[in-house]
């Protein structure tokens, strides 16, 4: 079949406007995404949000429509560690072994610390995740970055979610914070299993580190320098009001 020189211009002229149309509506509703959810989220939890509201399109697709607006997900920070060996303190074995995917709550808590610049200083902050869920169960901050930190948020995550300690696993990193005469009794008398990442490996609490990374970009490095207590509300808003309810988890589909 022929077709004639300006017939198919006519043709491609229509797919084209067709094609821009549906770039306008795409890019508006991922426009509408972001600034709901309060966040700079990445194309692909995007592309995702797109697919599951009858959008056809591909990631590349979505990256580059964001990347012709400028638009872009900001880039993590790496996390302070501050994990000194201190004399006295005890080191556990890696029994997670990076067995990330469980099938109960409350059978392994995965927890880690970091650190957020105030405006009267250093304010830190301890998480606990169920790996079941992948949600924080339990946090605390402190202006000290101390075993008594992790004791505070082990506190209120036991409280909360009453589990048999002698069925769950709890892993950290080998801070010193984790490591300390304290935290370990703590843990020891209600029967918790204490697994800990080997020495200078992030990917043994990659759960953790992840959260961080998306406590940062997504929350924190959007917001003006805040003071202590505001850094407190901040987290409380970031953790239970959009982590835990609203955040697409890529891990959990």
């Amino acid at each position: 079949m022929s077709v004639s020189k300006a017939g198919y211009y006519k043709w491609l002229k229509q797919s084209l406007s067709q094609r821009a149309s549906e770039n306008d509506s795409l890019l508006e509703f991922l426009k509408k995404v972001s600034s709901d959810e309060h966040c700079i989220p990445g194309y692909r939890k995007l592309w995702k949000a797109a697919i599951d509201n009858g959008y056809e399109c591909s990631k590349g697709r979505v990256q580059r429509l964001l990347q012709s607006m400028g638009y872009r997900s900001a880039a993590g920070k790496r996390r302070y560690t501050g994990s000194g060996k201190k004399q006295g303190h005890i080191t556990a074995e890696n029994l997670l072994g990076r067995e990330f995917s469980v099938d109960e709550p409350n059978t392994v808590w995965v927890s880690d610390i970091t650190q957020v610049r105030c405006r009267e200083g250093w304010q830190y902050l301890c998480v606990i995740l169920d790996l079941y869920s992948r949600k924080v169960v339990g946090w605390a901050t402190s202006r000290v970055n101390s075993a008594d930190l992790v004791i505070r948020a082990l506190k209120k995550t036991w409280d909360a979610r009453k589990p048999d300690g002698s069925r769950l696993l709890f892993h950290s990193d080998q801070g010193s914070q984790y490591r300390a005469k304290e935290t370990i009794s703590w843990l020891n008398n209600r029967q918790v299993t204490i697994s800990m990442s080997r020495k200078g490996n992030c990917w043994d609490n990659a759960c953790s580190e992840s959260f961080f990374a998306q406590y940062k970009k997504e929350w924190m490095n959007n917001l003006n320098e805040l003071s202590r207590s505001e850094m407190t509300v901040q987290s409380r808003f970031y953790i239970e009001n959009y982590y835990n309810s609203v955040r697409m988890h890529g891990t959990l589909g």
